[in-house]
């Protein structure tokens, strides 16, 4: 049975699909309500789930989850919109939804991907609560160079592995 390829559109259309894909991403991401991030997206889907992380992993940490905040007798570390992954996340999402593959492919691109930076994020929330605690001096040049170049890298990476896996092979096998 001969397998059916989506139709290959030119780079420059495919780049400006990706662009404006981000940019409704972005321009969604901004719409959503300030509380509704604190008190719900954050506390439910990062900061809860990370204090019982770091209480798992080092029990007298005695963190606590409040609102958009992890809170321990050491440190205060506060989730903000632009400090969630957003970007990461995006960009991973849009080259998978412009990439030219099949439906089931793309949605399985976009479990994975969506999982793998929800979950860097995580890590890197935890790791910047120890980082906050042990070495403050550290956590500007963490927080704001090493670990967003890091997931974006990882992303990269991920969409690479991902759409390599996507293309049809060349050659008929052996």
């Amino acid at each position: 049975m001969k397998k059916i390829l989506p139709k290959k559109l030119p780079e420059w259309v495919t780049f400006l699909l990706f662009v404006v894909c981000y940019a409704l991403l972005d321009y969604g991401y901004f719409q959503i309500p300030v509380d509704l991030f604190a008190n719900v997206i954050y506390y439910h889907g990062v900061v809860a789930v990370c204090a019982d992380l770091v209480n798992w992993l080092v029990p007298f940490e005695h963190v606590l989850a409040k609102q958009n905040h992890l809170l321990s007798a050491k440190a205060d570390l506060e989730i903000v919109r632009g400090c969630d992954g957003a970007g990461a996340l995006f960009l991973v999402t849009s080259a998978v939804l412009v990439f030219p593959s099949g439906l089931k492919r793309k949605l399985i691109g976009l479990v994975l991907g969506i999982g793998l930076i929800y979950f860097l994020n995580l890590l890197r929330i935890c790791v910047l609560y120890f980082v906050i605690a042990y070495h403050p001096g550290w956590f500007q040049l963490i927080h704001t160079y090493v670990a967003p170049t890091l997931m974006v890298m990882l992303g990269c990476f991920y969409f690479a592995w991902w759409a390599f896996g996507s293309r049809p092979s060349i050659h008929e096998p052996a």
